[in-house]
């Protein structure tokens, strides 16, 4: 089991490294290709041909591996509101280990979707209309980023369930009345 848990860290840690690779690299086209865009256009009068569009789905890349790093960083917008309702830190727990659960179902879902999304453009064969590029590799992004964030909604919930227990476990409760 041990093993297990060290291949999956090292597995964890790898895909967090690529992700921020990705992050970085994304972030730098999109800026070097927004601003040739514009110098291409108000400086030398002459756009680049379909640049707007690979600048978009560049994007799209960069807003899901975005979007599902947040998720494991678990600094992605939430309202927090939850913490004024609940005082309680056990029932605070709890209510937290519904939300990742309901989150990772939601991510779980959205991944099926976008599979099928990405299955069905395989078969369909869409492509760029000026460069021909498949818009598969694009749309993949969909489905990338949604198990990314299904993974990291499922270690969240993982984690929470646990501080739950370990919050109700007969040890916390002798402490809990030393007090």
């Amino acid at each position: 089991m041990r093993t297990l848990v060290k291949i999956a860290k090292g597995l964890n840690l790898g895909v967090l490294t690529l992700q921020r690779a990705i992050l970085i690299l994304l972030g730098g086209i999109l800026t070097a290709g927004m601003f040739t865009e514009v110098i291409a256009r108000y400086v030398f009068k002459s756009p680049f041909f379909a640049i707007e569009d690979f600048i978009g789905y560049t994007a799209v890349w960069l807003y899901l591996i975005g979007a599902a790093y947040g998720t494991y960083e678990r600094t992605q917008v939430k309202a927090e509101i939850i913490t004024m309702i609940f005082k309680n830190q056990r029932t605070l727990t709890i209510t937290k280990a519904v939300v990742a659960g309901i989150s990772f179902f939601v991510a779980c879902v959205m991944s099926q979707w976008s599979y099928e999304y990405v299955r069905w453009s395989i078969s369909v064969g869409e492509t760029t209309p000026v460069y021909s590029v498949p818009f598969v590799y694009f749309q993949s992004a969909l489905l990338v980023g949604a198990i990314l964030m299904a993974v990291y909604f499922l270690m969240e919930l993982i984690d929470h369930t646990r501080q739950v227990y370990r919050y109700h476990s007969p040890q916390n409760e002798e402490a809990h009345w030393k007090q």
